[in-house]
């Protein structure tokens, strides 16, 4: 279940706007939980948006290429993983960008290469370029985060995990909504894996 009121508060999300970019089930929790706090969700870009969240259609680990990859191939993938977010980020810009608390989230994948991949690539660039959008001098105060979940149950890497089990809906749902809530104010330009400890490599 969502962790609505662990403090003795609601999130304060009622009222406002969000467009979730994907076209998925994690799509879906996301959209239902914001939905669930008294957020508004738009499919189509307006001049109320204050939450963006873009979550690629597949978020399963990075598929096995070679080296020699056709250009059709690499140019697809990027643009699945990397180019539609980024055109999703700049068409909602102006209007997150006027909010007094806008925020904006990015699903990646790992980008800890374990094999040749272009979407490690994608991940690392969509990563890259968002953390440059906190140097933007218009930002206001507007936060770019960006989310890595872990694995699901019946993921073979699951015996890797510290914790023992694999990432569930409430895991990811419930950081979307800290990091969209003023209790997340200051937290800007992090990468968080939620991944049991998964992850070997420090941030």
């Amino acid at each position: 279940m969502p962790f609505n009121d662990g403090f003795g508060k609601t999130w304060g999300l009622t009222g406002k706007v969000a467009f979730v970019f994907g076209n998925n089930g994690l799509a879906h929790n996301v959209s239902e939980a914001l939905a669930n706090e008294g957020v508004r969700i738009v499919d189509e870009s307006t001049n109320e948006t204050s939450i963006l969240v873009t979550i690629p259609f597949d978020m399963h680990s990075a598929k096995i290429d070679s080296p020699d990859i056709s250009p059709a191939c690499w140019s697809e993938r990027m643009e699945n993983l990397f180019e539609k977010p980024r055109q999703i980020t700049q068409q909602h810009w102006p209007s997150i960008k006027r909010s007094t608390s806008g925020r904006i989230i990015h699903f990646l994948g790992s980008f800890e290469p374990d094999k040749f991949s272009v979407d490690y690539a994608a991940w690392g660039a969509t990563a890259a370029w968002a953390k440059s959008l906190t140097r933007a001098v218009d930002l206001g105060n507007t936060t770019v985060n960006m989310i890595q979940p872990g694995v699901s149950f019946d993921d073979r890497l699951i015996k890797n995990v510290p914790m023992g089990r694999g990432c569930s809906v409430a895991d990811v749902t419930n950081l979307v909504l800290f990091l969209c809530s003023d209790y997340a104010s200051y937290i800007n330009g992090a990468i968080i894996p939620v991944d049991g400890g998964l992850s070997r490599f420090q941030r």
